[in-house]
């Protein structure tokens, strides 16, 4: 189930960066397993945070993080997102938290549908936004994933997933 969770989050994560962006992803790849090999370290970032049941009973937490690893990248996806809305092109971080925010929500939204489909019922929580953050090591219970949506020569938008069941219901 967290496997077909993320590809869905992958799969509607490429579509909405399609479609805000203006720019076809060169390469979609979804990962698993360990988020620290190698340490990750990002400039710019969102985490969403999000609790719910398996369709079996059992309660589910976790959180999915949105990352950039260079500033010039968030803020060229932020530019090309500001285009799509037909505002203002995004020159300071607090704008470009805006629309990478924008860009989750739309994600979220999505998400949350096909992740019922699967047996997973959630609700997110507001983004908190994350500048200068490190994926470190994280508590080996769970399943991780991790989606990464290259744009060629612009940007690479990183979206950590992590699950953890609670085995005691």
């Amino acid at each position: 189930m967290y496997e077909k969770c993320s590809n869905s989050l992958a799969e509607h994560a490429a579509a909405v960066f399609r479609t805000m962006t203006g720019h076809c992803p060169t390469r979609v790849e979804v990962t698993s397993g360990s988020f620290n090999s190698p340490r990750h370290h990002y400039n710019l970032g969102e985490r969403v945070n999000f609790v719910g049941q398996e369709a079996r009973g059992a309660k589910v937490t976790g959180y999915f993080i949105c990352a950039f690893e260079t500033m010039a990248a968030a803020l060229a996806f932020a530019r090309d997102i500001a285009s799509y809305l037909g505002l203002s092109a995004a020159d300071a971080i607090g704008e470009a938290d805006s629309y990478v925010g924008e860009f989750l929500n739309v994600v979220i939204g999505l998400t949350c549908s096909a992740w019922a489909d699967h047996g997973l019922r959630v609700e997110f929580f507001p983004p908190e936004k994350l500048k200068e953050h490190a994926i470190d090591r994280q508590p080996d219970a769970g399943y991780r994933f991790q989606v990464a949506i290259r744009c060629e020569g612009r940007y690479q938008a990183t979206l950590f997933l992590y699950f953890a069941p609670d085995s005691g219901r």
